[in-house]
């Protein structure tokens, strides 16, 4: 293997290394954010700022609803997550933290409503300590 093949594997494995760390110490810092703005998220003033939806869409509560939304806040997360990572000037760390509580809530939202069409599996969370 030839020297620069060489610095190159072992600066990318370090790259890594440094890549995942910041990567825990961001989830480490900003959990807490993203779980106190899921505590306050009110889906009807948060979530219009965030994804395109029809009024029709915002008020769909069911489960099927709420997996819609639950789907286009995954990808307008993803599509903020690779803006950061790219270093883009359009990336903002105060929309990507509402994503990420949006999402929070909203999937808190689809387990309630999924316990709430199955007692037995709310028995069974129960029993589980969940």
């Amino acid at each position: 293997m030839s020297e620069q093949r060489r610095r190159t594997d072992h600066g990318g494995t370090a790259d890594a290394a440094e890549r995942r760390r910041r990567r825990l110490e961001a989830r480490r810092i900003f959990a807490s954010m993203a779980d106190a703005g899921a505590r306050v998220y009110e889906r009807s003033r948060d979530l219009p700022r965030l994804v395109a939806l029809w009024p029709r869409e915002l008020k769909d509560e069911s489960a099927e609803g709420i997996g819609r939304v639950l789907e286009k806040l995954r990808r307008a997360l993803r599509a903020e997550r690779r803006r950061a990572m790219s270093g883009h000037w359009s990336y903002d760390l105060n929309r990507h933290l509402a994503l990420l509580s949006a999402y929070k809530a909203e999937a808190a939202r689809l387990e309630a409503a999924a316990r709430d069409r199955d007692p037995a599996r709310l028995a069974a969370c129960a029993r589980s300590g969940r």
